[in-house]
């Protein structure tokens, strides 16, 4: 049976809960907006229940620390089949009452494991990459654009440095953004269509002074600078805006 979720992590728990109440051992698990490529499979919609849901969690928790959270990581990779996969490692966890992250002897399980890596290594640089542009009096804004969905995973970074600021991050790949001020932070939906940041204010003029004290050109290595700072996050950077990176040679 095809298990069609509303596309949050409560919800894919949820529909795991149930997998196991109903001891469905050839059941998968899709959000609903991919849902439509498997109609020919017999469906059961999951109503997201946030009871169920921390009952799996709890239970992940018990295999061991830190389990559910990886799995939350692997899942903001939004990857086909990943919901299958958690499945899987689920189903090996509670089958052998261990970490299910510490069976890499299965194919499975080792995929989902290189997953999470990914997300978590993307959120990582996000926190070392990510540059703000000063819109008005304690009010900034900076546009990411990252191959998974890692706002979740850097949110509560940003807020606990900037406590007292407003201050907005777009991501350009999913149109999603950060919201954060003196009270919280929330991720909200945005429309494709976003004004560009200014350029040249008062926050990118002290990156690119920062950049240009660190950058001594006796010791400047291209090669290494690289790689620390990918050419795909470059565009978001203030301190490259306007450098002609280095052209890989044909032939």
């Amino acid at each position: 049976m095809l298990y069609i979720y509303d596309g949050s992590f409560d919800g894919v728990m949820t529909a795991v809960f149930e997998i196991f109440d109903f001891k469905d051992k050839s059941a998968m698990i899709q959000p609903e907006t991919q849902s439509e490529n498997m109609s020919f499979y017999e469906r059961h919609r999951v109503i997201t229940d946030f009871r169920r849901s921390f009952r799996v969690q709890a239970g992940l928790e018990k295999l061991g620390k830190g389990v559910p959270e990886r799995m939350y990581t692997a899942w903001l990779s939004h990857s086909e089949g990943i919901e299958d996969l958690m499945l899987a490692a689920i189903r090996l966890g509670f089958k052998y009452r261990v970490n299910p992250f510490t069976l890499l002897q299965d194919e499975r399980v080792h995929a989902l494991d290189g997953i999470a890596k990914k997300v978590g290594s993307e959120a990582h640089r996000m926190l070392q990459f990510v540059r703000f542009v000063k819109l008005g009096d304690e009010l900034y804004a900076a546009d990411i654009k990252p191959e998974y969905d890692v706002l979740p995973m850097i949110g509560n970074h940003f807020h606990k440095r900037f406590p007292q600021s407003r201050f907005m991050i777009r991501d350009l790949t999913h149109l999603r953004a950060i919201i954060s001020s003196p009270h919280g932070w929330e991720i909200t939906s945005i429309q494709s269509a976003q004004p560009p940041l200014p350029q040249n204010g008062e926050y990118e003029r002290m990156w690119k002074k920062y950049f240009e004290i660190i950058a001594i050109e006796q010791r400047r290595n291209l090669k290494l600078q690289q790689q620390f700072v990918p050419k795909k996050y470059r565009s978001f950077l203030t301190e490259f805006l306007g450098e002609d990176l280095p052209t890989k040679r044909k032939g």
